[in-house]
């Protein structure tokens, strides 16, 4: 088949986890050797570029591989990060501001019933596409978050990189977010101050760019007397991000919506344990390469992080994700992805490449 991956790249590096996953996507296509004649276009809102590509290339298949669609005459793929608004609609940027819950309610309804196949990160995401937009299971492909393993394996330890932030190496935990709501920051500051309370002297480093929430988890730190305990790193450089993973005692991920997420597996990529919340679909994402603890439960978050003191467990956790993240690379993601074209490919030699089939009139 011929088949166009639509990308929507954004230019900033602020946006995060779906800026990263498609690059690798990119990459990745790139080195693909497949029977299927693959190729990738960034959209222009509005101008229908997907659909004169469909029809000057006689493409059989276009798979979207970010939440954004364009009418188009042939069969489509579309890969499913998250439904937050339909899981956690109490919070605010999954509802109120940016991408609203009846504008992401208007797209998931009219896009995934049609979809030929829906991609997302494994059967707990699964189960809740088909629960929520009657999506055949036979329509949908389990296909895991990919990591740059081999690119993050080969990265040296620097400690004089964090420097400039005043932490030294093993003396504080990291959690790279973005600042919103449900990235759960306050119940990780609760926990910091637990730890420090029962005698363990850790700082706490928040990453990732302020969507209006920051100044919330700053006033938030300062009640809790933590000022100069938790370091509000801002956004910071990819050189930086690898060294703070590094150099960290742990990455603790507060995350609270799945069903699977980036930077768990960036952390076990660079050799960092990591404690993660039980965001729906953790378990079955990580497996025993993290400890994990109930999202909104502080107590549990610092008594997970405690164990890592026990120097076996810390190497273990290590070694798993490290095991782990080989599993998950760009080339294993898109082995996956041919496995789904092979399968449709056989529907689809049913009628003539190019436009859509159009009855005759009468």
């Amino acid at each position: 088949m011929k088949v166009v991956f639509v990308g929507n790249r954004s230019s900033r590096p602020t946006d995060g986890g779906g800026d990263t996953f498609q690059r690798l996507l990119l990459e990745g296509l790139q080195r693909l050797r497949s029977s299927h004649e693959c190729s990738f276009v960034a959209p222009e809102r509005s101008k229908g570029v997907v659909q004169s590509l469909v029809v000057q290339h006689q493409i059989d298949l276009v798979w979207f591989t970010c939440p954004y669609f364009e009418p188009v005459e042939v069969p489509f793929a579309t890969t499913v990060w998250d439904l937050g608004h339909r899981q956690m609609p109490w919070f605010p940027e999954l509802s109120l501001s940016g991408w609203t819950f009846d504008e992401r309610e208007h797209y998931y309804r009219s896009v995934l019933p049609r979809a030929s196949l829906v991609v997302i990160g494994n059967a707990t995401g699964a189960r809740a596409v088909s629960s929520f937009y009657q999506v055949p299971r036979e329509s949908l492909w389990e296909i895991p978050l990919p990591v740059d393993a081999a690119g993050l394996q080969v990265v040296k330890v620097d400690s004089a990189a964090i420097e400039s932030l005043g932490l030294k190496p093993a003396e504080y935990l990291f959690y790279p977010a973005q600042f919103w709501p449900h990235k759960n920051h306050v119940t990780l500051v609760d926990a910091l101050a637990l730890l420090r309370a029962s005698g363990r002297d850790l700082k706490l480093v928040f990453s990732g760019s302020d969507k209006g929430n920051r100044a919330h988890v700053e006033a938030y730190a300062a009640q809790r007397g933590l000022t100069d305990s938790v370091v509000f790193a801002g956004f910071v450089e990819t050189a930086v991000l690898h060294q703070l993973y590094l150099n960290a005692f742990a990455m603790v991920f507060g995350s609270l919506l799945g069903p699977d997420n980036l930077p768990p597996l960036e952390a076990m990529a660079l050799g960092c344990p990591v404690v993660c919340a039980a965001y729906e679909g953790a378990h079955e994402q990580l497996g025993e390469a993290a400890l994990f603890f109930d999202g909104l439960d502080a107590r549990e978050a610092a008594v997970q992080v405690a164990r890592l003191e026990d120097a076996s467990l810390r190497t273990k956790l290590i070694e798993s994700g490290r095991a782990l993240v080989q599993t998950r690379t760009p080339d294993e993601y898109l082995r996956l992805v041919t496995a789904a074209l092979d399968r449709f490919a056989h529907t689809r030699r049913l009628w003539a490449a190019g436009n859509s089939y159009r009855h005759p009139p009468g």
